[in-house]
């Protein structure tokens, strides 16, 4: 059995707490309440930017640890579903019985039990037909030679990232990065970084990692700058999902941390990276985003500069040790209750329709 990489869970630590901070320093109302052209200005933006290639990391990371499966099952997709729902009943119902005074009808309780059919949870809903098309996305990639895959991830680069970004326009209807596509375009890119890997691994030295990612991420807050106040026109191509630069440090920050050796608190990592997705639905519920993360973060801006990045990185790791508490609890009632196992019943059904052929082959 091939030993677990806990160096890929790290990144997707990462890459979650990246998301918990684009979501504290946007929907927050740090950026917005930050006065322009300032020192602020500038660290604030550049913590937004070090933040916004996790996006792009999460999605590598599918394609980087999914391409080489043998068996595929939905159970993964089940329990993600379940979770969902589990989480969207509690929470509406904690909110109902200590807050009530936050629903003005029947209608927001029914946004906070299904938000996932109003437009939340974007990530979850791109995410899960990926993971029920992946044995045959596999196939499909897998029929490519080593030299194929690679001419297939330039041109899908050159054609729905540089290109897009060079004449800003969103000419593929990827809505700046929130779509299906390219999160499959990541797959592709990250299960062509895997196939590679012996030679990701002997070209990537962690200090010239580190030194691309920050020349990356100060070219961006340079760019970004001289747009917003030369141009005044919209930066967020140049600094979104789909940008090159972007795609870029998630590429590098995989290929970092995928090198790491962890030695000790393995347990524990493995427990925050499993509990990653629970961190991201608890947060990004209607209930918790609209009531406790907008606009309630404005008063960091009024901070002194040198306390801003620790205050935000306090903030961030404490709110996803709390969440990953509460995942923790959760996958226990799950046991606890007989979830798990009838999922894995329900799964096996589904598999024997939609992958019998696949995984006997």
């Amino acid at each position: 059995m091939k030993k677990r990489n806990y160096g890929l869970d790290i990144a997707r630590i990462y890459a979650m707490c990246g998301i918990v901070m684009l979501h504290i320093l946007g929907q927050g109302g740090v950026l917005i309440s930050t006065v322009g052209n300032s020192l602020k200005y500038g660290m604030i933006w550049w913590l937004e930017i070090c933040a916004y290639c996790s996006v792009d990391l999460f999605a590598l990371l599918s394609g980087w640890l999914g391409i080489r499966k043998k068996r595929y099952s939905t159970y993964r997709t089940l329990e993600l579903i379940t979770i969902v729902i589990c989480y969207c009943i509690v929470i509406t119902l904690v909110f109902c019985i200590v807050s009530p005074g936050v629903f003005e009808g029947k209608m927001d309780i029914i946004k906070g039990l299904i938000p996932y059919l109003l437009g939340r949870y974007w990530y979850i809903m791109c995410y899960i037909p990926i993971a029920i098309l992946q044995p045959f996305l596999n196939k499909m990639i897998l029929i490519l030679s080593e030299n194929q895959h690679k001419q297939l991830c330039i041109l899908s680069v050159l054609l729905f990232s540089v290109l897009p970004n060079i004449l800003n326009r969103d000419y593929f209807a990827f809505n700046d990065g929130y779509s299906f596509i390219w999160l499959v375009i990541c797959y592709v890119i990250g299960a062509y970084l895997k196939r590679m890997e012996d030679i990701i691994y002997k070209k990537s030295k962690k200090t010239k990692d580190i030194f691309i990612f920050l020349v990356c991420s100060i070219l961006l807050l340079i760019g970004k700058t001289i747009i917003d106040f030369t141009f005044n026109v919209d930066s967020q191509y140049f600094i979104g999902y789909t940008s090159p630069i972007t795609l870029l440090m998630a590429i590098v920050v995989l290929a970092f941390m995928g090198k790491l050796k962890i030695r000790y608190c393995k347990d524990i990592v493995k427990k925050m990276s499993t509990a990653a997705f629970d961190v991201y639905i608890i947060h990004c519920h209607i209930l918790i985003f609209d009531v406790l993360i907008k606009d309630h973060f404005k008063w960091i801006s009024n901070m002194q500069i040198f306390l801003i990045p620790i205050t935000i990185i306090c903030l961030v790791v404490i709110l996803y040790l709390l969440l990953t508490l509460i995942g923790i609890i959760r996958e226990q009632l799950f046991e606890k209750a007989h979830f798990n196992s009838a999922l894995k019943r329900l799964s096996s059904k589904i598999d024997d329709i939609l992958y019998v052929e696949i995984n006997i082959n």
